[in-house]
């Protein structure tokens, strides 16, 4: 830990609990790089906060006495950067002002801590700005001990050690490599930036899915579970005929439905005598799975509409649109 800084992403409402943020940077000056929303004036304060959120190591988010301003989207970009923070599966710190009851706070911050405090997430609360450097003390090392993740940057002292050790070829190598990334970056479109495919997926590879059914044969009723062998193109087809935006019980039920369309030949291999098979249903382990991969992959994003939000609903992309564009499904 002390020979590495990591790139933490800090989730916050605009011109809100300013001292917090100060000292959240005099704490991190010397354990890690901070990044953190900006204000929602700006056009692509959105593009920004995503990108550091899919770049960064961990993220933290203080809620205090605002939602933020709202967007076109009906939320608040500390709403939005909370929601991607999610999708991507970051490691998530979360501190949450205490307020008295008589707290003048809006419906929609009210709303918003509901949804955080129901969800899996690692919570700490205070009361002023003078609590926060003790609770990151102990929130901070519990989450590189419990997350650990791959990366992070070594001190300059050991990059400037690395770099007097090469050779004038390497480091010419070195700066025409970057020269090369920068100017792919500065000409990308924001669109396809947004939708950057962080593991992609073969159309055609096959994957292994596990699942249950109830096979009916001779007038008796037998719980099978089965593999299945899918494709990622049946997935992606699944996809493209769900109603936009969908739940992840949404997501269940497509999925279900592709199996059950193909359960019962797979079954009749061992069990030839079969006339039904039905309530064919994906194991919730391989679901996750599924789901995780379709979000690391880009495939689907979260969404919301309205003010009010206490469910996930999802969207396909248009990165994965974009995937079937020249074939006929």
């Amino acid at each position: 830990m002390s020979n590495c800084r990591y790139h933490i992403h800090v989730i916050c409402a605009d011109n809100d609990q300013l001292l917090v943020l100060d000292s959240l940077s005099i704490f991190f000056q010397s354990r890690a790089f901070l990044t953190h929303d900006v204000s929602s004036k700006l056009p692509k304060a959105s593009l920004y906060g995503r990108q550091c959120i899919d770049s960064c190591d961990y993220a933290l988010m203080i809620i205090g006495d605002s939602y933020g301003t709202v967007q076109k989207t009906g939320v608040s970009q500390m709403h939005l950067s909370y929601l991607n923070a999610k999708a991507k599966l970051k490691p998530l710190l979360i501190f949450i002002k205490n307020h008295h009851q008589d707290a003048n706070i809006s419906r929609q911050l009210q709303e918003f801590i509901k949804s955080v405090t129901r969800q899996d997430n690692e919570l700490y609360y205070y009361d002023t700005e003078n609590d926060i450097e003790q609770l990151l003390v102990q929130a901070y090392y519990n989450v590189v001990s419990n997350h650990k993740v791959s990366g992070g940057w070594v001190r300059a002292s050991e990059e400037m050690i690395k770099f007097s050790q090469q050779t004038v070829a390497e480091r010419f190598a070195d700066l025409l490599a970057t020269n090369k990334a920068n100017n792919q970056d500065s000409n990308a479109d924001d669109e396809l930036i947004a939708d950057k495919v962080s593991r992609p997926i073969v159309l055609m590879e096959a994957f292994n899915v596990k699942y249950s059914a109830q096979a009916y044969e001779g007038g008796n009723l037998t719980d099978v579970s089965r593999t299945m062998l899918l494709t990622w193109r049946e997935i992606l087809v699944v996809l493209m005929n769900i109603p936009s935006p969908f739940s992840s019980y949404g997501l269940q039920n497509a999925i279900n439905r592709l199996i059950a369309s193909k359960a019962e030949r797979d079954i009749k291999k061992d069990m030839p005598n079969v006339h039904a098979v039905s309530r064919c249903q994906i194991f919730q382990d391989d679901l996750n799975n599924l789901q995780r991969q379709l979000v690391a992959a880009s495939w689907i994003q979260l969404t919301t509409y309205g003010t009010r939000v206490s469910q996930e609903l999802w969207k396909l992309t248009a990165y994965a649109k974009n995937l079937l564009s020249n074939e006929d499904i």
